[in-house]
């Protein structure tokens, strides 16, 4: 059974890298399950896991684009708005991460522990809008909210999004990033 596994399986894979193709596999797929007890046409629920499956094979194939716009696809169109759409967010940010992690380097170049806790800090990053959108879209009704409220909102985003930007500059800086993003530079792809 070992060596027919291992036959699928790339030439110097390790435990750790072939958990995190394990998790591009299961993250996706995870997020379109939590629509239970409504069940999503068979043919996204097939697409979802093909795609997933190839892109835990090929972590920059864009067959995970494929993958994810599915799962946002099917939950923008069924108009769901409660709390799984915040654990489907995360599921699909956590998705993304590892995918960028793992086409780092080929299959046998373990994850730099740096430039995994980079990685990491930049997703919950992505994160901060997350809730707040929700809460808006949640709270507010478009045919009631006034004028000013979506340009105030507008304006929020805006600098959320330049705090984010602010806090991930590392470059010339002493920004919250800094010395995590000096040693991606001097570990990532194309480093001297």
């Amino acid at each position: 059974m070992t060596s027919s596994v291992s036959r699928h399986l790339p030439p110097g894979l390790t435990l750790p890298s072939l958990a995190l193709r394990a998790l591009l596999l299961v993250l996706p797929c995870a997020a379109l399950a939590l629509a239970l007890p409504e069940r999503p046409h068979v043919v996204v629920v097939v697409l979802v896991v093909l795609c997933s499956a190839l892109w835990a094979r090929v972590p920059d194939h864009l067959a995970g684009a494929v993958s994810l716009a599915l799962v946002v696809a099917w939950w923008t169109v069924h108009d769901v708005l409660d709390w799984r759409i915040l654990v489907v967010g995360v599921l699909l940010l956590a998705a993304h991460v590892v995918a960028t992690l793992l086409s780092y380097g080929p299959d046998a170049l373990a994850v730099d522990p740096r430039l995994a806790r980079l990685w990491l800090a930049r997703g919950l990053l992505a994160l901060v809008p997350l809730p707040v959108t929700w809460l808006a879209l949640r709270g507010l009704d478009a045919d009631l909210a006034p004028p000013w409220l979506w340009m105030t909102a507008a304006v929020a985003t805006g600098l959320l999004l330049a705090v984010t930007s602010r806090l991930m500059q590392a470059e010339g800086h002493d920004g919250l990033l800094s010395d995590v993003g000096r040693a991606a530079r001097t570990s990532g792809p194309g480093a001297q």
